[in-house]
């Protein structure tokens, strides 16, 4: 296996108390840049076959196309790369990178109703752009999918750890 420098933005997932819907779209998400990344990859596919086998056949594509949604709003709202892990890689995927954070931040904060931190957590994702758009389709993206009553959040302070990053969405 290649060895991974680490970066100073990316952090371990499990220091990113995700509960296990979030963790499914890391995944997914990972993919679905793959594909955008590398078109040749079909990376697409892996993307709605782990939605499928993780939240059924009716609903995993379902969830699929509404995180698609999100993050083809996110590409035209963000001017900059959105650096991600190797989905494929057994060590990348066990970091998340600073842009996957703040992605994950901004859903797990509208998830769980939590203004405060999704304000923080769009202006990071968009490098300091409100996007309405962006807001729009994450909040009924996480409308449709409510985090439950005990679901812990957490905040990009409380992560801090170097980390593999190796993959890179440009425009």
């Amino acid at each position: 296996m290649t060895r991974h420098l680490p970066s100073a933005d990316a952090v371990p997932v499990d220091t990113l108390r995700l509960d296990d819907f979030e963790t499914g779209l890391l995944a997914v998400l990972r993919h679905f840049l793959t594909a955008y990344a590398h078109p040749d990859s079909q990376s697409w596919q892996a993307a709605f076959q782990i939605a499928a086998e993780r939240w059924g056949q009716a609903r995993g594509p379902q969830v699929a196309m509404g995180l698609l949604s999100v993050l083809q709003t996110l590409r035209g709202a963000r001017r900059g790369p959105f650096d991600f892990a190797n989905p494929l890689c057994r060590t990348c995927r066990t970091w998340a990178t600073g842009s996957e954070v703040a992605f994950l931040a901004m859903i797990q904060a509208m998830r769980r109703d939590r203004t405060d931190l999704a304000r923080p957590a769009v202006l990071r994702l968009t490098e300091g752009t409100m996007d309405p758009g962006l807001i729009r389709a994450a909040l009924a993206f996480a409308a449709r999918h409510p985090a439950g009553p005990d679901a812990q959040t957490f905040t990009p302070a409380e992560t801090s750890a170097p980390a593999p990053r190796h993959l890179r969405l440009v425009h």
